[in-house]
């Protein structure tokens, strides 16, 4: 009887770390493994599934503070310079009050892009808007975001060099416009007065590609591989007139339509 209760033990004890593990990955606590991969059969599957559980859950969390954080600084950044200015509104001369109310107007601008952005990017994640597709002229959609951003390349005197096929497609045309608005604003952000962005559309192997290239300085190469993640900005120069989201938003919205992008 001794022995079979001894071997009962030795067999429950996976069963009971699993238990006893489920308990913490319920209370928070994500770092949590349970030792009993290589265990035989059903039981060492279990076990595995458990702990890539955890693993995922684990970095979930971890991105999930991460982005608090981030959205934490970013939110605060134009609401203390909103405060700072309208202190300093307060009994201003006229010409220095006018400044402080364009600097407030600016910053509230910020506050209204950034919780769009974050509000669309956080729809177009969770799959929450309804995708509604639908044929149109792709080239001509490029067309018509260059034109909605005229005053940018209008007041920094931009040249184009735009060469687009005329190419069809089928998706959700408003969420693509959002593709190009970013895309084609960051040429012209980045790059400099009098500055060239080069666009191309061509058909290449049985795909659509669209290349942009504008005159900047470039990114450095070991910032590539970071611009697609969220509220990054490596040029701190321009941070005033952004906020880290676009390019992160470009990127889920081409997933959702079956593209990439790369730089």
């Amino acid at each position: 009887m001794m022995i079979s209760v001894r071997l009962g033990s030795s067999k429950l004890k996976p069963m009971n770390d699993l238990i006893n593990a489920m308990g913490k990955v319920s209370r928070g606590d994500f770092s949590v493994r349970v030792d009993g991969e290589d265990i035989p059969g059903a039981m060492g599957e279990v076990v595995q599934s458990f702990n890539g559980m955890a693993s995922e859950l684990g970095g979930i969390e971890m991105f999930r503070k991460d982005f608090i954080n981030n959205f934490s600084h970013e939110f605060k950044t134009p609401i203390n310079a909103i405060e700072g200015y309208a202190m300093l509104l307060q009994g201003a001369p006229a010409g220095e009050a006018d400044q402080c109310v364009e600097k407030i107007l600016l910053n509230t601008r910020r506050l209204s892009d950034l919780v769009g952005s974050i509000l669309l990017l956080s729809k177009v994640q969770n799959h929450a808007l309804p995708l509604k597709r639908n044929e149109y002229r792709l080239d001509g959609q490029i067309r018509q975001s260059i034109l909605l951003l005229e005053p940018d390349w209008g007041k920094k005197e931009s040249e184009f060099d735009v060469s687009l096929d005329e190419i069809s497609i089928c998706a959700n045309e408003a969420l693509m416009l959002h593709v190009w608005n970013n895309l084609i604003g960051n040429a012209i952000k980045f790059g400099p007065e009098r500055g060239l962005i080069r666009m191309r559309l061509r058909r290449s192997a049985g795909k659509i590609v669209f290349t942009i290239e504008d005159s900047g300085p470039g990114i450095p190469v070991d910032e590539q591989t970071l611009i697609f993640g969220k509220f990054y900005q490596g040029d701190t120069s321009h941070k005033s007139e952004g906020n880290g989201l676009g390019l992160a938003l470009v990127k889920r919205i081409l997933l959702i339509e079956n593209g990439e992008i790369a730089v």
